[in-house]
């Protein structure tokens, strides 16, 4: 059912509350652009154009065949989303390189905030100076901000306006982010920082001015072309001696190595665990198949006849299976396992006489996988912790006593055993879900008497 709109309905004010912020931020917005240059009054249709372009570009949309006041009609009830794009864009590409981040700065300051939290960490993790020279030495009169720092490195390095954009959103996204590493969102086109550890959209001007006189020796060192460092750092770094700019580049550029270093141990490490994991799924894949090809190489047709006294169960030495024999484990992705046994599955005391040899065993799970609703791997699960490659040792030997020292023998033959006394057959498909099933099956069991003669209501096995 839509929703019916009262007139003082909380959400249509509030609808329209931001409606009017994102409106009044629009119109600001543009009077800066105007201030600064960069739209004249003949221009305002050309503008309107790029923008409602930009957002149909988002949307696949084609703008070419819209008459002017389509795309006025547009523009005006464009949100703010697709719009600050557009803003960006006139920024990028008429915007003097020695003022485009002064001026970027200026005109998106006055973007509502999406959200408002209360700050994660007021107080910057890189509030103090990682060198002797990150802090200006300039008087306070002479001092440069973030954004004329950032435009001084673009206009010496002779770069465009638009790489004075995207080195602001860097510096200012990583300063949104806190010591547990949780950031703001950075917009890919318009270098604007939704969020952060302030709670609030991330300005430039949050970020310390030693943290980005840093970041950008960084840079210099890093992206620009070894002969336009050295101008570009007297441009930048213009408090400090020649001697003092060397010593601060060779601890930056040791800071650069050491992350590199320390990034280049992390990637390392991932590979190593993924090839791991890799040799892992591979080497489980050739057990699978192994372990199929195994069951299709046992003989089966051979004489199942009891034969007591053929060992003894020691449940010191090998405890006792872990999941049900009567209903097949959970074997989907993401989730694997034995199902959990009933009441009365737990209650039945198999004893300590196995009466079955190896071979016997082996083939007994040869038919009981190939003939019942169970997978190889479900009836493993039921063991207790019974790996693929034990169970495949323990397959491929041949002779009657050729794995009797292997945890799988014992287990499998309690297995079987606790089937047999609740009355199914080697390879019954009923699985009963019922647990009175299980009760009627078990009433009709003999239980077996105990030391005084009497009958045991509760089956517990003899231990050796």
């Amino acid at each position: 059912m839509n929703r019916v709109a009262e007139p003082d309905d909380p959400w249509v004010r509030r609808r329209a509350e931001e409606d009017a912020r994102e409106a009044r931020a629009k119109n600001q917005m543009i009077t800066k652009l105007k201030q600064h240059g960069l739209l004249l009054d003949d221009q305002i249709d050309e503008f309107k154009r790029d923008v409602v372009r930009c957002e149909d570009d988002k949307r696949s949309l084609r703008e070419t065949r819209r008459r002017q006041h389509e795309i006025d009609e547009k523009f005006e009830k464009m949100s703010l989303h697709f719009f600050l794009p557009g803003v960006v864009e006139r920024i990028k590409y008429h915007a003097p390189n020695d003022r485009a981040a002064q001026i970027y700065e200026d005109v998106v300051s006055v973007v509502p905030d999406s959200w408002i939290m209360s700050p994660r960490e007021p107080v910057s993790p890189r509030e103090e100076p990682e060198t002797p020279f990150s802090v200006s030495r300039a008087p306070s009169r002479s001092k440069k901000s973030n954004a004329e720092l950032i435009d001084i490195l673009v206009t010496t390095a002779k770069l465009e306006s638009r790489e004075a954009i995207s080195i602001r959103g860097q510096i200012t996204w990583y300063d949104s982010m806190d010591s547990k590493g949780n950031s703001g969102m950075l917009g890919g086109g318009t270098s604007f920082v939704n969020g952060g550890r302030l709670g609030r959209n991330h300005m430039l001007d949050d970020v310390p001015n030693h943290y980005v006189r840093d970041r950008l020796m960084n840079y210099i060192l890093t992206m620009l072309d070894e002969d336009r460092r050295e101008e570009t750092k007297k441009a930048v770094f213009f408090d400090l001696g020649a001697a003092e700019i060397e010593q601060y580049s060779a601890i930056i550029w040791q800071k650069q190595k050491d992350i590199e270093l320390k990034e280049r141990a992390e990637w390392e490490e991932s590979e190593r665990a993924f090839l791991k994991r890799e040799n892992q799924k591979a080497a489980m894949a050739a057990n699978s198949e192994r372990q199929d090809t195994l069951i299709n190489e046992i003989e089966t047709n051979i004489d199942l006849t009891p034969r007591p006294g053929f060992g003894v169960r020691d449940y010191h030495k090998v405890e006792s299976i872990s999941g049900s024999v009567v209903k097949p484990g959970v074997d989907r992705p993401g989730f694997s396992g034995a199902a959990r046994m009933e009441p009365e599955e737990r209650d039945i005391d198999v004893g300590n006489d196995i009466d079955r040899d190896c071979d016997q065993i082996r083939a007994m799970i040869a038919r009981f996988v190939k003939e019942s609703e169970w997978s190889c791997d479900q009836f493993r699960w039921a063991l207790r912790w019974a790996s693929r490659a034990q169970l495949n040792t323990f397959l491929e030997k041949r002779g009657p006593s050729a794995g009797k020292q292997s945890n799988i023998f014992p287990l499998s033959w309690e297995y079987f055993k606790k089937r047999e006394m609740l009355g199914y057959s080697l390879t019954d498909n009923n699985t009963p879900n019922d647990a009175g099933v299980l009760r009627e099956r078990d009433g009709n069991r003999r239980k077996r008497p105990n030391a005084g003669g009497k009958e045991k209501t509760r089956g517990k096995r003899t231990r050796t």
